[in-house]
């Protein structure tokens, strides 16, 4: 009879989910800070059931880096939205309270308007106490003047509050980006000294 090789088989493939320690208020993966390489590399044989070779943890390591990224990029791109949409709004809270002001003071509304590329028209407003308000996705509503600046305080405090939260979020996720860095860099230093004791020891 042959003899059977009863020794586990390696992991070939890691869950990342492994390699996280929680999420953030929300709910971003954060990941763990590697202390101790060995200690941590058993835990993980301790969870799969197998033994993981270190080229199976780098490469979920990495999986989780070009996630952290692909987050970063989405991030960056809302954070540039909402960069832009604020002081948009600040803008339209602004010409609405002047038309408030004209209203009151019963002062004739006059304003330039696109007739074609640089091509521009002076027209009169007739002040009636309504606005048209840009919804998005081509939609334009008619408030009053007070519904408008309701709206849009409300609008621009969302948008502050958005932009506020990205900048938590990207700060949070360059953290992250770091310690996986960094783990990376410990596991492959660690390894490569286990490799020379072990040629030392031939």
């Amino acid at each position: 009879n042959e003899a059977k090789n009863t020794a586990p088989k390696e992991s070939e493939t890691l869950d990342t989910s492994l390699l996280l320690k929680g999420r953030s208020t929300r709910g971003i993966p954060e990941v763990i800070f590697i202390e101790d390489v060995k200690s941590f590399l058993d835990l993980l044989e301790q969870k799969t059931n197998a033994p993981v070779p270190v080229e199976t943890v780098i490469g979920a390591f990495n999986e989780l880096y070009s996630k952290y990224k692909l987050f970063e990029a989405n991030l960056d791109q809302t954070k540039a939205n909402m960069k832009a949409k604020v002081p948009e709004i600040e803008r339209s809270l602004e010409l609405l309270a002047h038309l408030v002001t004209s209203c009151e003071e019963g002062k004739e509304i006059k304003t330039r308007y696109s007739v074609a590329d640089t091509i521009y028209g002076t027209a009169k407003l007739k002040d009636e106490g309504n606005v048209f308000v840009w919804l998005g996705a081509n939609v334009m509503l008619e408030y009053t003047y007070s519904e408008a600046s309701e709206l849009l305080s409300k609008s621009l405090s969302n948008a502050k509050q958005k932009l506020k939260e990205t900048s938590e979020d990207m700060e949070f996720i360059r953290n992250n980006t770091i310690t996986v860095e960094v783990n990376m860099a410990r596991i492959f230093n660690w390894d490569v000294k286990k490799r020379r004791e072990k040629e030392q020891q031939k």
